[in-house]
């Protein structure tokens, strides 16, 4: 028999293992993080301090700074995040802060990205690191932009323009390899989603599709050690879609390839009469898949054009298949070119079904099938559309 003293002892255990099982963490709870700074400036600063969420930019608070510069800003998070220190629409800064870090933030307001200092938090250390590079580079072709604009009178000018276009190149290329580089060498920090979607002047870095390789490592790493952070989460969101996207279009190539049926359609002309294109069997069909809304479909319409007068009494027949939002622009580019072939089109733009049964990336796009419907060629031009009719007809 346990002694009075013995249960006692015991029961006290027990409830020690219990309530420190159910205790609330130190890293479960908010911590406060303090932003201190100072931005040289001529006069006095209303800095804007934003969130940089996974959908947008949330503006969290305005503060001004003294006569001397100085600033303190103070925030309770629950989990590492992006956030803005705005001078002006185009002169701010990121950091990537963590709870309970002391930051020190310096640099002259004129030109706040390319001056600042940042310390005492590691993730805001590798995004100025990060910055830095970009607006180093984009100095550069800043540069060219001025030579280009020099030199437009000069009578080698198509000389210059080719060197110049080269040395653009060059400068992109360089930073694509930084990116690439900085990735690899910080695979578990934050920072690396900033440089994974980083974009130099209008033109993404990583293309989601020829560098997915980036995407999908750094969301296995960073899943690791940030399995709850929302950024995390989202990234990982996206890899998903990418790669549910792929398989789709891998499904879809299997369908389309060549020797097979092409998939029906079954949409409706500008009076609004259902066409299928299985009601064309007997017939050899380009199925055009067009817009009046971009030029080079209405480039590729004038020369099918050609073609089409030449065949049309030879059983051949062009299925079009416009991806317009309104009915007015699609009936006026037909009637003004006078493209007399069949034309169907539901108006739903790229959301058309039939955009991801036929897995189109660009317009125009072309398919031509035979008589018994099966695909004989995919993406063909008007020369090449007339050299396989020699054939077929």
């Amino acid at each position: 028999m346990f002694s009075l003293n013995m249960k006692k002892y015991f029961f006290s255990v027990f409830f020690f293992v219990l309530i420190s099982g159910c205790t609330i963490t130190e890293e479960d709870e908010d911590e406060e993080f303090i932003l201190k700074g100072n931005i040289e400036s001529e006069e006095y600063l209303n800095l804007s301090i934003e969130e940089l969420t996974v959908n947008d930019l949330r503006v969290l608070d305005s503060i001004q700074t003294n006569s001397a510069g100085n600033f303190t800003y103070r925030k309770d998070i629950d989990d590492a995040g992006f956030y803005i220190v705005r001078v002006d629409r185009n002169n701010f800064v990121t950091l990537l802060i963590e709870p309970g870090e002391n930051i020190k933030l310096t640099g002259e307001a004129e030109d706040l990205p390319l001056t600042y200092e940042v310390k005492g938090s590691e993730g805001s250390e590798l995004l100025s690191k990060l910055n830095k590079r970009l607006h180093t580079n984009l100095a550069k072709v800043d540069s060219l932009a001025d030579l280009y604009r020099e030199s437009r009178y000069e009578p080698n000018f198509d000389q210059i323009h080719h060197e110049l276009n080269k040395a653009y190149t060059d400068i992109f290329i360089d930073h694509r390899e930084f990116v690439k580089q900085f990735i690899k060498d910080n695979p578990y920090s934050l920072a690396s989603i900033i440089a994974l979607y980083q974009y130099f002047g209008n033109r993404v870095v990583l293309n989601k599709n020829e560098d997915f390789e980036y995407f999908e490592k750094l969301s296995k790493t960073l899943s690791k050690k940030h399995p709850t952070n929302k950024h995390v989460i989202d990234l990982k969101k996206r890899v998903s879609e990418i790669k549910r996207k792929r398989r789709q279009k891998e499904k879809a190539e299997e369908k389309l390839a060549i020797g097979n049926l092409a998939p029906e359609i079954v949409l409706p002309d500008p009076e609004g009469n259902l066409i299928s294109l299985s009601s064309l069997r007997g017939n050899i069909v380009l199925i055009d898949f067009w817009a009046s809304w971009h030029d080079p479909c209405q480039v590729q319409n004038e020369k099918l054009l050609e073609v089409y007068n030449k065949y049309k009494d030879q059983d051949f027949e062009i299925y079009g298949v416009s991806l317009d939002r309104t009915r007015k622009q699609w009936v006026s580019a037909i009637n003004e070119k006078d493209l007399d072939w069949i034309h169907v089109s539901d108006l739903r733009y790229f959301n058309s079904p039939v955009v991801n049964l036929y897995n189109i990336q660009n317009i125009p796009y072309t398919l031509l099938i035979d008589r018994e419907g099966k695909i004989v060629a995919k993406d063909v031009d008007h020369q090449e559309l007339e050299e396989y009719l020699e054939d077929l007809l």
